[in-house]
């Protein structure tokens, strides 16, 4: 890559368009998390020569994530691709989602390469895996290969965790000597809430020990009391997977309990005393998303937006809104990711002026 040429994007993603879902969902996953990436055909301009942009794509790019399977193991365009990026010398990440054995062409090219399986499910703790991975290659010096980084970047990630739940034990314990008081006083209330804050106040000393099974115990009992931070912890663990196995489906059962989340006739809401924390409120969005309930999905990254100020959820929420055909609530929500001053401000000033010119949006 000449000195002239300046990285734009961290990823740039090779696929087969039969595999467009898979695609999305990773694309979802990365940028919401911080990895800028290039894929056709979102990111080619209007009347662009294909070619050409896939090309300079992959000359602004310092990876490339092939999603393998039978499809892209068949496709020139994948092939094409694969050998530009060769020659670029990126680095070259395999996800493979196939058996079938690799064609000769992109065997020339990947027979030394390190592949990543994504062939047992669920795929989102595949794509986890992927991100993970690939977030050692773009902060090393010359995106030399991990290797065993990525273990000890999850290691990293738990003992992070860890140190949260401590600094959150300390302010909880601070708070129940308050509702001490209450006990003293004899009122009932203040009876009832010492029960379930116990428990949870118990399940964050556990957690912090390492003890999940016992955390988990008490965090279902306080949040079967009706204790939200019980219900958030809970669905945290399911969502990464700490203590249990990692399940999108009970992580998103806990998080809307967490929230107090309410659906009437389409119409959704959240709690008064519900708890809108920037993290849980965009991991629902983006489960919502992977499951393609983008109204839902939309509601949530919007509720974040508003409420945190997040601007990657003012991202996730124009392209749910987009995926519903929302274009104005799409446009908007590009518009301010843009204002906010969002990373890929670039890209998104691209998809306005395209809905724009479609006459999707006024001027």
């Amino acid at each position: 890559m000449s000195e002239t040429n300046k990285v734009k994007h961290d990823v740039f993603i090779s696929y087969s368009t039969k595999n467009k879902n898979v695609a999305d969902a990773v694309v979802a996953d990365f940028e919401q998390n911080g990895i800028k990436c290039w894929y056709a055909p979102r990111d080619i301009l209007p009347g662009e020569e294909w070619v050409k942009a896939v090309t300079n794509a992959l000359e602004q790019s310092k990876t490339l994530v092939l999603i393998y399977t039978d499809e892209s193991n068949n496709s020139e365009q994948v092939k094409n691709e694969i050998a530009v990026a060769f020659n670029c010398g990126l680095t070259i990440v395999p996800f493979r989602l196939s058996e079938e054995q690799m064609s000769s062409e992109l065997e020339y090219y990947l027979t030394r390469v390190h592949w990543l399986d994504a062939l047992s499910k669920p795929l989102k703790k595949n794509i986890v895996a992927l991100r993970e991975y690939i977030e050692v290659i773009i902060r090393t010096p010359n995106g030399a290969l991990p290797g065993a980084d990525r273990e000890e970047l999850k290691k990293e990630k738990e003992r992070a965790q860890k140190e949260t739940k401590k600094k959150k034990t300390a302010l909880i314990l601070a708070i129940a000597g308050a509702l001490c008081i209450l006990l003293i006083a004899g009122i009932i209330l203040g009876v009832l809430l010492l029960k379930k804050d116990t428990d949870f106040k118990k399940g964050e000393e556990f957690y912090v020990e390492g003890n999940y099974e016992a955390a988990k115990y008490r965090y279902e009992k306080a949040a079967a009391n009706g204790n939200k931070e019980a219900q958030k912890a809970l669905g945290d663990m399911y969502y990464d997977g700490i203590g249990v196995e990692m399940s999108e489906e009970k992580a998103l059962e806990y998080y809307l309990q967490a929230c107090g989340f309410t659906e009437n006739d389409g119409q959704f809401s959240i709690s008064a005393d519900g708890i809108r924390d920037q993290e849980m409120l965009n991991r629902t969005g983006l489960i919502c998303f992977y499951n393609y309930e983008y109204d839902k999905a939309a509601f949530f990254f919007t509720e974040d937006a508003e409420t945190n100020g997040d601007v990657y959820a003012m991202a996730n929420a124009a392209m749910a809104y987009e995926n519903l055909y929302d274009w104005e609530n799409a446009y908007t929500w590009y518009t301010k990711a843009i204002d906010a001053g969002h990373p890929d401000s670039e890209k998104y000033n691209k998809r306005i002026q395209i809905m724009k010119n479609d006459g999707l949006v006024e001027e």
